[in-house]
């Protein structure tokens, strides 16, 4: 379903124009009359809608070939440039991406995205000031639009940064409850994985996206200009997104040290049961041997012996078994005895 559409652009008196909530039949007559055309669609099915919506602009283009792709795709096709970007989005626990599809000809950029495409709504609203400053002449077809193109790019980086400035938050708060002894209880292990997705997710997309900006400025597509002045504003995004990478895997590491604290306290809490499971049962060893030999047939007690002796037994030998693990576990290999023997003896 077709939820929005929404128009902006250049007349060409060169004055800012903008109209919303117009249908494509609307918005179609505007794009001869204009020397800068900005559709903005919001839909609910990306796949099914988009063809659609290309044919009623009459742009000859298979949106297929972008979906096809991971995370990103770029297609020049002589008069009509394709790109996929992605929207990076994350909800309580899970972090995933949402399409971005620009297509882009002389005078004409459509966006199509589904409801997570806020950012670029909101600079399609407020994007006569954004027109005013691009160039006048009608010649710069190339140069306006590359500009245009340039703006849109940098609000998908922003937004995605966004979403890790979030995931940041939800780490260190992560991290303050790992030290806090009075935590409630919570499946921290889990959290833990869902953090590592999430910024895996992230970088993946945000790699995704520096590959396509370098695709644009070294690409020389028809649709962009050849001004290397503006083609070096490019450079300004992959230097952003590099350092998104960067804060991303400082992140990473925090989560993975984590990781390492919680396998730590479970493989000690291990090693407390397997120390009180050896006290159990090397104390139940000794009565259980003299209950053997009480039962032999021709050993004569009387059966009212035989159970203090058991149960005092159990009691010594769980006494002298806890101390004797307790003094092992602080020295296991007692190497400071080692140590002492070694001196003696030479």
């Amino acid at each position: 379903m077709l939820k929005t559409v929404s128009i902006t652009g250049i007349d060409k008196e060169c004055t800012p124009f903008k109209k919303e909530n117009i249908t494509i039949d609307q918005a179609v007559p505007m794009i001869n009359t204009s020397n800068l055309t900005w559709i903005e669609c919001v839909v609910d099915d990306i796949i099914n809608e988009t063809p659609t919506i290309l044919n009623k602009i009459n742009v000859k283009f298979d949106p297929t070939i972008l979906l096809s792709g991971y995370l990103t795709s770029y297609e020049d096709i002589v008069d009509t440039l394709g790109i996929m970007l992605p929207f990076i989005v994350t909800g309580s626990s899970i972090t995933q991406t949402s399409p971005l599809l620009i297509f882009i000809q002389k005078n004409l950029i459509i966006t199509i995205h589904d409801d997570y495409g806020g950012k670029i709504q909101k600079l399609h609203t407020y994007s006569s000031n954004l027109l005013r400053k691009l160039p006048r002449d009608p010649n710069k077809w190339d140069d306006r639009q590359t500009l245009l193109l340039f703006r849109l790019m940098d609000e998908v980086s922003e937004a995605n940064f966004s979403v890790l400035r979030f995931i940041v938050e939800k780490t260190e708060q992560l991290e303050l409850d790992l030290t806090n002894p009075r935590q409630i209880k919570r499946d921290l292990p889990l959290e833990l994985s869902n953090m590592k997705h999430s910024i895996l997710t992230f970088v993946n997309a945000v790699w995704a996206i520096h590959d396509i900006i370098r695709n644009l400025k070294y690409g020389d597509s028809d649709m962009l200009t050849d001004n290397d002045d503006i083609l070096e504003k490019f450079e300004v995004i992959l230097s952003r997104l590099d350092r998104q990478i960067q804060t991303a895997e400082n992140v990473m590491d925090v989560i993975s040290t984590g990781m390492v604290v919680i396998q730590t306290e479970t493989s000690n809490k291990l090693t407390t049961l397997i120390v009180w499971l050896t006290v159990v049962a090397t104390a139940v060893l000794v009565p259980n041997t003299l209950a053997t030999i009480f039962g032999i047939p021709d050993f004569d007690i009387k059966y009212i012996w035989i159970i203090p002796i058991l149960i005092i037994s159990t009691i010594i030998s769980t006494i002298i078994t806890y101390r004797y693990t307790k003094e092992w576990r602080v020295n296991p290999f007692k190497i400071n005895k080692l140590k002492k023997l070694r001196k003696k003896l030479y």
